[in-house]
């Protein structure tokens, strides 16, 4: 029987990873491994040649075991670039940013050049689709309706905006940090009269959209799994106490859904709308690596089955044997 191989780039402990490694045990033709991206320093994690002798190009996985790039049918991309875990001894700040760095570029580097088989998602297009302003556009191209924008530091262009939209107007970064939550916030005159604050970095200033019905889709290939959040705070990530329901998009909202998985070149994203209050579906925006598995514990959506059965049916249809046939010669 043919044996699927199926491992999840992440990082020490992540809980999605955990979960979906055991809802893939449940098939029998997959063997699912976790590969753990700031677990390299310190260890045999990466081997890579170009022709060594005897030499073949492996990475450690959770547990230890060796596996060869080139046999896996599938790679869940899943959290990857955060800190090493390095050794207490190593305290020089040049030292940590190298092996950071190091091992970051090696582990990508061997996967990008040996692995023959299916991105969920590929490491470049996910670095690109991450960019707002990139999605914004994908959006529009796909049909949605999506919040008027400005991203900007110029505070002149910047109050135009806002008066033309009656400060009717929200304020969001466009990548943030992670050292703390930045929610989303009204943008006011009193904010814009701290221009040197203003003017520091571009932010992203977009119109306001009155209703309290927030979508989250998950798009799993060409399948859609939807909630609504109902919640009268403008970012209703800040209080998760509220109504989760499973939610059915139109079947055209999944088409334009699909839409723009494609023109971002994504096998899967998590997208968040929100209900106008005419009740039209206007684009928010896509992580390619969101969290889903708060919105199973808070609305009983079975995500982690849906997720683990995406992968499998990937795998399945993976050509990784016919990506790694020499090619002929005219």
């Amino acid at each position: 029987m043919r044996q699927y191989s199926i491992a999840i780039v992440s990082i020490e402990n992540d809980l999605h990873a955990l979960t979906i490694h055991k809802g893939l045990a449940h098939y029998t033709d997959v063997d699912c491994i976790i590969i753990e991206s700031d677990r390299i320093c310190g260890k045999a994690a990466v081997n890579w040649s170009n022709g060594g002798k005897g030499l073949e190009c492996k990475v450690l996985t959770k547990g230890g075991k060796e596996i060869a790039v080139r046999d896996l049918d599938v790679i869940w991309w899943r959290r990857v670039g955060l800190s090493q875990k390095i050794p207490s001894n190593v305290i020089d700040p040049v030292h940590i940013d190298v092996i950071n760095n190091e091992c970051s570029v090696a582990m990508l580097g061997m996967l990008l050049s040996e692995f023959r088989g299916t991105w969920i998602n590929h490491p470049l297009h996910t670095q690109i689709a991450q960019n707002k302003l990139v999605q914004l556009r994908a959006a529009e191209s796909a049909g949605f309706r999506v919040p008027q924008t400005l991203v900007s530091q110029d505070v002149t262009a910047i109050k135009q905006f806002c008066e033309g939209l009656d400060y009717r107007v929200v304020v969001k970064p466009l990548v943030g940090t992670q050292q703390a939550p930045l929610f989303t916030t009204m943008a006011t005159p009193e904010h814009l009269a701290c221009e040197d604050s203003v003017a520091l970095c571009p932010t992203m200033y977009q119109e306001y959209i009155a209703g309290h019905r927030h979508i989250r889709a998950q798009c799993f290939g060409d399948a859609v799994y939807s909630v609504m959040i109902e919640s009268e705070d403008l970012d209703w990530r800040a209080d998760l106490d509220v109504p989760f329901t499973v939610f059915d998009l139109t079947e055209e909202v999944k088409a334009r859904l699909q839409k723009v998985l494609e023109l971002l070149e994504l096998k899967m994203g998590i997208v968040d709308l929100k209900l106008s209050e005419d009740g039209e579906p206007v684009w928010f925006e896509i992580n390619p690596q969101g969290q889903f598995l708060f919105v199973e514990a808070l609305s009983g959506l079975d995500l982690t089955s849906a997720f683990a059965d995406f992968l499998y049916r990937e795998a399945r249809c993976s050509n990784r044997e016919e990506r790694s046939l020499p090619v002929s010669s005219p």
